[in-house]
């Protein structure tokens, strides 16, 4: 912030163009300080309520109440110096101007300017133990660290004599800590005293051994022998250099504000170490993971003032990988050996590498890493410093071994896409076209790699449309345009190449057949049906892919795969396998499916005629279902699978599957409710049963199709087609299905006030029911006959009947709620309205109703509050009520209009 300057090396302080701004005590000064330790990180809730009551909050509402009114002070204190932002669950200070920042950036290279920059004790001013205990304790030994620097290289200009009180009275102050006296004893001997620095040796040896109960370290024993053989040039200990090799950061970087924030957890608070693995998920090629890598370095390289070390291990490169000896050499050259100086076995350079890194704290960054073996050797020891691993392995042997942490890391969020791709072609060329970009980016698979090739396109030809190139995306192949011709780096393609290349041949055979599926949505059956081998091997590959992250295992026992990596792994099927081979893998996988919702349409109806299935191979695993609500569970988390694998078996010429896949699923889009679904899956199977000429399959879809068009008014396109299908039945002489239609067509001329026609198509239904011995359908056809009758006034033959198909469906064991609903309204009809209350009050009070089609549901309850409302229930009539509306606007079905006025009515008496 332009103007503003903050201090915590000293008291806390806010200067505004030069005038110190009042920071009010108490929790606002410690919520200020807590942010400013961690400059431009997220600091979550939890962590400010901590330091802010030392652990114990009064109450967890009330704490976090009080950090919102104590943040509100604090940005009103502050004013236009205000740098306190809020992020999801948590807070930050966003700052330039901090002293803190500025000793971090000064202390490896200029400790003196960085020292200068101390004014006392940290926070002075600021009344928190907890804060000083656990963030203040850390920068004071970073400020030692800058110490023992900035007397080195006194050391090194001649200071020594000048130095000896100073140090004298630093080992007083810090006596454990050795640096301070092995430079005592340096600044003693080359002062001519060598018996005083050989004292200085023996103080320490006898503190160390009654302190801590351990020799001095390597450090002193050196200095120790040299100054027993009387060395002329006493130094410290060898200097190593300085190294400061992280690549650039990327200016464009977007996004990724968590796996930031995740990886600052992870950075330790004092001085341990603990290696860091950055992974990804859903594909790791090209998702970012150096590029998070180097800009969360670059946010955090003040605090290794011994330098950054940076090395490409070629895990996943046209190169062979870097094995862990050259890797050595390279990591000991940027600490500033000669070739000369370097072991030439591998052991040997493990040895000295680990021995320099002892005492430093120094970020070193292992990209592009393939294995744990690779990357083992070169994990310093001590505990100074810390280690970032890249890799599209999840390194699980350094997880085990090594106490590395694990970040996973998945494509953009579409808005941070969307980011990206303003921020390299310009945000007038975004915001003229917004659409287009969004579907550039989920294009895109919002991975990053193809998001930046499709940017350079666009940057590289400013006068071109985003929807240009969005057209040329979806019409062209994806995989060949996002690349860049003259760098084979920048390719999405050859990037995934590198990940297929080192798979199994079994893995990489299951990735390719992945990529033929219709949706990139698998369970274990799904894909070893694909696949055509055992769920239980496909979960080996799946899994084994999932390490690989060219697939994620989103949920247990699910998988999936974007977009861009479906494509690839569709191109390599297209390649690799043979058009025989991969068709039946694709049958194998719609044989699945369409069996598994054979097996749940007969768990959740009742009534049923059976499929005349496609025979399938017996290596495909078919799910069987222990009841009614195990199946609707098991349909409904399948749901938008089971929609596009009915689409794709028609586009794809799968005709057998495109019209049973639908009707299988009628069972479950009863239940589920959906208009829509109703009317658009089984004009896939209409068109799918015509394309086959299968005229039983085409009054199938016909006759549901009616039905569905009936319960949303189109009364005249219901007719016609429920007539369509009632003449293919009788021609091929479905009688079940003529009894079917001709109820279909007695209801919605009931609804037609056309109620001769709707007794004689009722009739129809009954008897042809009873032709085929149906006696569960001869139920529900008599059940109709007598609702008509209900409508026509002829109640008292209405309960004689409806009270024959209750008779039929107890004593079968099947749902009884419609025939209760029918006996009811002829109860009511012959004015009997407390009997048609009780069966009301008896089936909502059973929760029978429950388990009904949607329909049903909606129009039971609108019968119902009818009904209490003549009674006099008010209460009970408007519940019934609300419930029926609510139920009728989340289905879509016609009845809501209807049911609203009831609601209405009711409301206004």
């Amino acid at each position: 912030m332009q103007g503003v300057e903050y201090r915590v090396l000293g008291p806390l302080e806010v200067l505004l163009n030069g005038e110190p701004v009042v920071v009010p005590a108490g929790k606002s000064r410690v919520l200020l300080a807590t942010l400013l330790l961690r400059p431009n990180r997220f600091v979550s809730v939890d962590e400010l309520v901590d330091r802010l009551w030392d652990g114990s909050p009064p109450s967890i509402d009330r704490a976090h109440k009080t950090l919102q009114m104590t943040v509100a002070r604090l940005r009103q204190a502050l004013g236009a110096a205000n740098c306190v932002t809020t992020t999801t669950n948590g807070y930050s200070a966003e700052v330039d101007d901090l002293d803190l920042l500025r000793f971090r950036a000064l202390a490896g290279s200029d400790p003196h300017a960085a020292l200068w920059l101390w004014r006392g004790p940290v926070l002075a001013n600021v009344s928190s133990e907890p804060l000083h205990r656990e963030d203040v304790a850390p920068l004071v030994a970073e400020r030692l660290t800058a110490v023992e620097r900035r007397v080195e290289l006194d050391l090194d200009r001649g200071l020594s004599a000048e130095l000896v009180p100073e140090l004298r009275a630093l080992t007083a102050e810090h006596p454990l800590r050795e640096r301070f006296w092995v430079q005592l004893m340096v600044a003693l001997y080359r002062s001519d005293q060598q018996a005083a620095a050989l004292d200085a040796f023996r103080r320490v040896s006898t503190l160390l051994a009654e302190e801590l109960g351990i020799d001095p370290g390597p450090g002193l024993r050196e200095v120790h022998q040299s100054i027993l053989r009387a060395e002329p040039d006493l130094s410290v200990r060898r200097e190593t250099a300085v190294p400061r090799q992280l690549p650039p950061d990327l200016a464009r970087f977007t996004g990724r504000a968590d796996d930031l924030a995740q990886l600052d957890h992870l950075l330790p608070a004092g001085t341990a170490g603990q290696a860091v693995v950055i992974t990804a998920i859903a594909g790791s090629a090209g998702v970012g993971k150096t590029a998070l890598a180097v800009r969360w370095a670059h946010r955090v390289r003040g605090r290794f003032p011994d330098g950054q070390l940076a090395v490409n291990l070629r895990g996943y490169d046209r190169d062979e990988p870097l094995d862990p000896h050259d890797a050595l050499g390279q990591l000991l050259r940027g600490l500033g050996l000669s070739s000369g100086e370097i072991p030439g076995d591998t052991e040997q350079r493990i040895g000295l590498y680990r021995s320099l890194l002892a005492d430093r704290r120094v970020l070193v960054l292992l990209d592009n890493a393939r294995t744990a073996d690779q990357v083992r050797p070169l994990l310093p020891a001590g505990g100074r410093s810390v280690v970032v691993i890249t890799s599209r392995s999840d390194l699980r042997g350094l997880v085990a071994l090594n106490d590395a942490k694990v970040l996973r890391l998945g494509t953009l969020p579409l808005p941070d896409a969307v980011q990206l791709l303003e921020k390299v072609i310009g945000a007038d060329r975004t915001s003229a076209e917004p659409v287009a970009t969004a579907e550039l980016a989920r294009l895109c698979a919002c991975l990053p790699l193809a998001l930046r090739i499709a940017a350079s396109m666009l940057a590289g030809e400013p006068h071109r449309r985003v929807q240009d190139l969005v057209d040329q995306l979806k019409s062209g192949n994806r995989l060949a345009e996002l690349e860049v011709g003259d760098d084979r780096r920048a390719a999405v393609r050859s990037a995934f190449d590198l990940s297929y290349q080192q798979l199994s041949s079994d893995e990489r055979r299951m990735f390719r057949v992945l990529g033929l599926a219709p949706r990139a949505d698998f369970t274990p059956r799904s894909a070893g049906a694909l696949l055509g081998v055992p769920s239980s091997r496909a979960l080996t590959l799946l899994r084994a892919l999932a390490r690989a992250h060219l697939v994620e295992e989103y949920a247990p026992m699910r998988f999936s795969l974007h977009d861009l990596l479906q494509l690839h792994g569709r191109e390599c099927a297209r390649n690799e396998e043979s058009e025989e081979d991969s068709r039946a893998a694709v049958v194998r996988f719609l044989d699945h499916h369409l069996h598994s919702v054979d097996r749940a349409d007969r768990a959740i109806r009742s009534s049923r005629t059976e499929l005349p299935l496609t025979e399938h191979e017996p290596v495909v695993e078919v799910i069987e279902f222990a009841d009614r609500d195990e199946a609707l569970s098991w349909c409904r988390r399948e749901h938008d699978v089971l929609v596009e694998i009915c689409e794709f078996a028609l586009a794809e010429g799968y005709l057998e599957h495109a019209w049973q896949l639908p009707t299988g699923m009628w069972g479950y889009l009863h239940v589920h409710g959906s208009t829509e679904d109703f009317i658009h899956l089984n004009t896939i199977a209409l068109e799918a049963a015509r394309l086959l000429g299968n005229r039983y399959a085409e009054a199938v879809a016909l006759s549901t199709l009616g039905s569905t068009y009936k319960n949303t008014y189109r009364h005249e396109e219901s007719l016609r087609l429920l007539h369509e299908a009632l003449r293919i039945r009788q021609e091929i002489g479905h009688v079940h299905g003529i009894a079917s239609t001709a109820g279909e067509l007695a209801s919605n001329y009931l609804w037609l006030g056309q109620h001769d026609e709707s007794l004689r198509y009722a009739r129809i239904s009954v008897e042809h029911r009873r032709m085929i011995g149906d006696e569960s359908g001869w139920a529900m056809s008599m059940n109709s006959l007598a609702w008509v009758l209900c409508l026509n006034g002829n109640f008292a033959e209405a309960v004689e009947i409806a009270g024959v198909a209750l008779e039929v469906h107890t004593r079968l064991g099947r749902s009884t709620v419609v025939m209760l609903d029918t006996l009811a309204q002829a109860h009511a009809g012959l004015h009997e309205l407390d009997e048609a209350v009780r069966i009301y009050r008896d089936m909502i009070a059973s929760e029978s109703l429950a388990s009904e089609g949607m329909r049903e549901r909606i129009e039971i309850l609108a019968n119902a509050a009818e009904i209490f409302s003549r009674a006099g229930d008010r209460t009970a009539a408007l519940s019934c009520a609300r419930e029926a509306l609510t139920l009728a606007e989340r289905s879509g079905q016609a009845r809501v209009e209807k049911v609203r006025r009831i609601l209405q009515e009711l409301e206004a008496s």
